[in-house]
């Protein structure tokens, strides 16, 4: 008797698995085409790297520009991310700043530090 119990409880677990419920509540079913789920280079670091200040956000978005403008390669600054974090996943941003300015030091690329950043305020349309 108890197989008996334990076989019909298990084939009606497997029928629910497997039969569509029409009672549950989902997402909506159409999708937008032009949703973009892949993070962008800016917020990828500026999550990972936990850069919380104004001057750190500054600074991940200039580096994007130099990856845009082709000045830097986007693996390089992945690489780098990935460094960051190993060295310290609690706070990596200090390490990611630099080894980005000793590696585009032996690129020639110009890497101001985040210190100039905190001063610079962007200034609306004159």
């Amino acid at each position: 008797m108890q197989s008996f119990t334990a076989i019909a409880g298990l084939t009606l677990t497997l029928l629910t698995l497997t039969t569509p419920l029409k009672a549950q509540i989902g997402g909506s079913t159409i999708s937008s085409t032009n949703q973009n789920r892949v993070a962008t280079l800016q917020k990828q670091l500026t999550n990972r790297l936990r850069a919380t200040r104004t001057d750190q956000r500054a600074y991940i978005n200039h580096i994007a520009k130099l990856v845009k403008q082709g000045r830097v390669e986007r693996s390089l600054v992945v690489a780098l991310e990935r460094y960051a974090l190993r060295r310290s996943p609690g706070y990596p941003f200090p390490f990611f700043e630099r080894a980005m300015k000793y590696e585009c030091g032996r690129r020639g690329v110009s890497l101001p530090p985040v210190k100039q950043f905190a001063n610079t305020r962007s200034r609306g349309p004159n």
